[in-house]
């Protein structure tokens, strides 16, 4: 395993620093029936997608129109994509300011009208999602090293908790790097964080 001797020791996996310390500090337990009538993730944030991701986006619409008509035009689908200065482009959000993807179940929970769209499809929402919501609350931040943390704000959302036990990884925040990276990068991880 290499580690960047710049940055305390975190380790570099598969050119990725990871802030071991501040993953295991975190305890996820994503259930939208706790962020009921609250400001949850789909509302907080607004996702950028680069234009390969967006295209698989777009290609989903038939079946993310079956969860939300927030996409729909009178003759098909409005461009819910706002295109910025680094070439990626942001997703519109609605008049509550929750992406424009968010859809509200009768019972009050918000959900993900990709994630939903994927799972139809038989396909990994990561195929699908953002990188930043299918991370969510983990982070990627930009540099020579792209480095994995954890959001800043990760403590004012009540699917996130300080861990019980901070020398090891929360079984959630495992399977995200998992369902995103690969078992590969999670058998690494692990063997670091032992």
């Amino acid at each position: 395993m290499v580690y960047d001797s710049e940055r305390n020791s975190k380790p570099i996996i598969n050119g990725i620093r990871v802030d071991l310390a501040v993953l295991q500090a975190i305890s996820h337990d994503c259930r939208p029936e706790i962020c009921k009538n609250r400001t949850t993730c789909c509302i907080r944030y607004v996702p950028h997608v680069r234009p390969a991701k967006m295209e698989k986006i777009v290609g989903c619409f038939p079946v993310v129109a079956n969860y939300t008509d927030n996409i729909l035009e009178d003759d098909g689908f409005k461009n819910v994509f706002e295109e910025w200065e680094d070439g990626s482009y942001r997703i519109d959000a609605d008049a509550d300011e929750a992406c424009i993807f968010t859809y509200t179940l009768s019972s009050g929970e918000k959900l993900c009208s990709l994630h939903s769209a994927a799972l139809d499809l038989q396909l990994s929402p990561v195929a699908i999602k953002p990188s930043a919501c299918s991370l969510w609350p983990l982070i990627l931040l930009d540099g020579a090293y792209p480095e994995l943390s954890v959001d800043k704000n990760w403590k004012t959302f009540p699917c996130n908790q300080e861990s019980d036990d901070p020398n090891h990884l929360d079984a959630s925040v495992v399977g995200i790097i998992n369902d995103y990276f690969g078992s590969s990068f999670v058998e690494q991880l692990l063997r670091h964080a032992e």
